[in-house]
């Protein structure tokens, strides 16, 4: 096979060349189509049953959440609950959100069943707002589930079953830029929970593979400019660095995410990638230098 592959490739030279270079061209399109994956199906067979039962669960119960926390030495205030409730109307147009429970929606919920004596919806003033949310001076047990203690209160945001990364990061994003936007100065805000914490490892994924691959290239062209003491000494880094674009626009036509298993990859296509250039280059020369000592 590599006989007969050596023959077309000797017998049609300029024509190798030219489609070779339009597969590198059409794969490196490819590149565009590449995404960051840390979802469940990263860590378990998507067509196992225990990935299928969660899969069915989330689309009856919706899906991960997204917290809220805020921190205040006064914290059921009328400021606090109306940045949180501006929280909930910059989200509820989002179709990625399956609910949202906070302070907020439960006082909503309480005006609504009570219309008469809460005519105006959400209470525009402190004193109303503290007979909906106490009874004699005591809690109320609806808002135990979001309201740890004196200090903290939470909002929670389920999504909807099988959310798409991407429409988790749009949701974090709306999250964060309303936050930064509204600045609140009576409590302290942390989004957390496990959507944004996957943001966070796409994100440094990102980051780490901009960071390996630059020092990578580096190091390779210090190594060859003082090692490999032959002319065009950096072809094999043009062939690796081609390698390794042909192998991810490959995964982004075939949509095949990168993961954090898939990330251990690059380091060993470019060390083998190097290797082998080097060695065929080496070979090539050698037969050259054959061939000129024949004639």
């Amino acid at each position: 096979m590599l006989k007969k592959i050596a023959k077309v490739l000797s017998k049609y030279p300029i024509k190798s060349i030219f489609f070779t270079v339009i597969i590198v061209i059409l794969l490196a399109v490819g590149v565009k189509g590449v995404f960051m994956a840390t979802g469940n199906d990263t860590l378990v067979e998507p067509s196992s049953t225990v990935y299928q039962d969660n899969l069915m669960l989330e689309e009856e119960f919706g899906g991960e959440s997204i917290i809220v926390l805020y921190e205040s030495e006064n914290l059921l205030t009328l400021e606090n609950l109306e940045h949180m409730k501006g929280i909930e109307d910059t989200l509820q147009m989002n179709d990625s959100i399956y609910s949202i429970v906070s302070p907020v929606t439960l006082v909503e919920e309480m005006a609504n069943n009570q219309s008469e004596k809460f005519k105006d919806g959400f209470p525009k003033s402190q004193q109303t707002l503290d007979k909906m949310i106490y009874d004699n001076g005591e809690l109320r047990p609806v808002f135990e589930e979001v309201v740890i203690d004196d200090q903290y209160m939470t909002m929670i945001i389920k999504l909807n079953g099988a959310t798409e990364d991407a429409e988790k990061t749009e949701v974090i994003e709306s999250l964060n830029n309303y936050l930064d936007r509204e600045e609140i100065e009576s409590a302290e805000t942390m989004v957390s929970g496990k959507p944004v914490l996957d943001h966070a490892t796409r994100t440094s994924m990102q980051e780490s593979i901009k960071s390996m691959m630059g020092l990578a290239l580096i190091i390779m062209v210090i190594v060859l400019s003082i090692v490999f003491k032959v002319r065009w000494r950096l072809l094999p880094l043009v062939t690796v660095l081609i390698a390794v674009i042909g192998t991810v626009g490959l995964m982004g036509w075939l949509q095949i995410p990168i993961t954090m298993v898939s990330m251990a990859v690059f380091p060993i296509l470019i060390g083998l990638g190097i290797d082998y250039a080097i060695q065929f280059q080496n070979r090539y020369a050698e037969e050259m230098t054959k061939e000129d000592s024949n004639e």
